[in-house]
């Protein structure tokens, strides 16, 4: 048995009750419509709260890559999800030494330096720990001095 047809607007304020008045006004009429709107996108929408993983990543490929991709994870005997993260983070880094690389790696190197010049300040910290900043925070400066 199929379900009711929710009434058009004109439906729905032109029909007219026994006394002769409207049912219900344009405006009680559009929050009513809005409600069910709001009520269909709930019942398709998944919950996140007890999701571990909640963000999603996307990427597109050829079919051949495809094909390539889901052979190793079927071989592999883990799900698409798990295989493709442990690809992703134990993946070594391949870098190619572009501008944009350079500039990011020295923005970097700043921000380390900033860090150990901070903790380079500690009393409680064993000598040899400190010489160790102190050798890198060196080295860290001349590195940065050189690619200016």
């Amino acid at each position: 048995m199929k379900a009711p047809k929710f009434p058009s607007y004109d439906e729905a304020v032109n029909r007219k009750s026994k006394k002769g008045k409207t049912l219900m006004t344009k405006e009680e009429w559009e929050k009513l419509e809005e409600e069910r709107k709001q009520k269909d996108k709930d019942k398709h929408v998944k919950s996140d709260k007890n999701r571990k993983r909640r963000t999603t990543i996307v990427f597109r490929t050829t079919e051949k890559d495809r094909e390539i991709i889901f052979s190793k994870i079927a071989l592999s005997g883990l799900n698409r999800q798990d295989y493709m993260t442990d690809a992703i983070l134990n993946a070594p880094i391949k870098v190619v030494a572009t501008r944009n690389v350079i500039d990011q790696c020295k923005k970097e190197l700043k921000n380390i330096l900033a860090e150990l010049r901070r903790i380079n300040g500690y009393e409680n910290m064993a000598e040899k720990d400190k010489y160790v900043l102190v050798m890198i925070s060196q080295i860290i400066e001349a590195a940065l001095k050189k690619s200016l």
